[in-house]
């Protein structure tokens, strides 16, 4: 295609002899008309790609875009599963962890420390749980703030909650972190499934959030044993060990949000571990998510209308109910 274009400007051999002038002006005048192959070759491939820079279509079926194959597509997708599926997961275990670690401090000696009864301690579950039915309202902020900072935040601020908790001196001080931290944690796993939706399509969703959720019997599989170890290296240290045990779950979920901040990509284009063409792709393949639109687009708009619709839905209110009544009396 570069070849064509340039003998079309450029004059053959017949023509140039018909060019008035000494050679030098011959020479002047093909030089003046001569044409770098790389920097064409780089503009037919923008091109090609969609580039938002050039007057291209970029749709798939159109004769301008570089058609992608399958197996590029299905490694576009695999490389989401392992760095960002997976990643959003460990955060919700550490989260899980955090939210469930009160039960193995009570044995540790919570509960004589701070002279709880039976049913201030019950209470102290359902505070959780109170805040965390309350604000799952809080997961459209996914669609308002850049994703990488929010879920940032959600994880620091549960980290911190968490890791204050070894400073509660009272039953009332324990209830009110107990629902900071349901507030916190409600901010983030509800509106994973959304953010999810920003990288993948409909069909292909149910199984990353499979995995995703897969993450809370991932962690209670472990949470005792580690409970167990850290008390009892808890035993001799100026630290008592249930108030040691809620400092070591809560404090690396502090050090991982800095982390978090700069591994979750706003959107498949930001993706760091995706190569030029594989991030346009990614792009590409959505283009009929209104999802990953309205996040590609900025448009940021909420929708009150359907927040309206859910609010009057009684089945809302039925899952918020069960969920309260049953998780609070399994911890």
């Amino acid at each position: 295609m570069v070849s064509s274009v340039v003998s079309a400007i450029v004059p053959d051999e017949h023509e140039m002899q018909d060019i008035p002038g000494s050679p030098s002006e011959t020479s002047e005048l093909t030089g003046k008309y001569s044409f770098d192959d790389d920097k064409m070759s780089d503009s037919m491939e923008k091109i090609a790609l969609g580039d938002p820079g050039h007057p291209s279509d970029c749709n798939r079926d159109s004769p301008t875009m570089a058609p992608y194959s399958s197996e590029e597509e299905q490694r576009i997708i695999k490389k989401f599963d392992c760095h960002l599926v997976l990643f959003i997961a460990l955060l919700y275990m550490l989260g899980f962890l955090d939210r469930s670690n009160i039960g193995n401090a009570k044995i540790a000696g919570m509960s004589e420390d701070l002279h709880l009864n039976s049913s201030q301690y019950e209470w102290t579950l359902r505070s959780f749980y109170i805040t965390y039915v309350l604000f799952e309202w809080m997961p459209i902020l996914y669609t308002v703030m850049p994703p990488s900072t929010y879920i940032a935040l959600c994880v620091l601020a549960w980290g911190t909650i968490a890791s204050l908790q070894a400073l509660a001196i009272s039953y009332p001080s324990l209830c009110i972190l107990r629902a900071l931290l349901g507030i916190s944690e409600a901010a983030f796993g509800p509106g994973v499934p959304v953010f999810l939706a920003f990288f993948y399509k409909r069909d292909e969703l149910a199984f990353r959030i499979g995995l995703f959720i897969s993450a809370a019997p991932l962690a209670t599989s472990f949470a005792s044993s580690l409970a167990w170890l850290i008390t009892k290296l808890g035993e001799n240290s100026p630290i008592a060990p249930w108030r040691l045990l809620f400092l070591a779950e809560g404090f690396p979920s502090v050090l991982i949000s800095i982390f978090a901040f700069y591994r979750i990509p706003n959107r498949p284009g930001e993706a760091k571990y995706l190569n030029k063409r594989e991030r346009r792709i990614a792009q590409l393949r959505l283009q009929e998510s209104k999802y990953e639109k309205q996040h590609v687009t900025g448009r940021k708009n909420v929708k009150w209308k359907e927040i309206w619709e859910a609010l009057r839905d009684p089945k809302c209110y039925l899952t918020a109910v069960s969920t309260l009544s049953f998780s609070a009396d399994i911890i």
